[in-house]
């Protein structure tokens, strides 16, 4: 009986170097998701953290009628500059007047 295949058994360099390309064009274009995807994260992090401060200095304001005078009053400055809050890479600025927090 005649044998359809070769005894060898393997791929051939062609083969290797095509499975190589696709894998490395799927991962370029995987990286650069994932690290969006990171930063989107960070940000959305941020932004509800921010809420809770706004949320903790209106609730300060419910009580004692006035805004207070730097964010050590609520426990949230950050450990350099009292009217300032800090939430991952961003800074925000407190005002005292209207209570409001705006980022850097």
């Amino acid at each position: 009986m005649k044998r359809l295949f070769s005894e060898q058994k393997g791929f051939t360099l062609v083969e290797m170097a095509a499975v190589l390309l696709i894998i490395s064009v799927l991962l370029l274009l995987l990286v650069p998701s994932l690290s969006d995807g990171k930063s989107r994260a960070d940000e959305v992090s941020c932004d509800g953290s921010v809420r809770i401060v706004e949320s903790e200095i209106n609730l300060y304001y419910a009580e004692h009628k006035s805004y207070p005078a730097t964010l050590e009053m609520i426990e949230r400055a950050s450990d350099t500059d009292p009217l300032v809050y800090s939430c991952q890479s961003s800074a925000y600025t407190y005002s005292p007047t209207d209570g409001s927090l705006q980022k850097q």
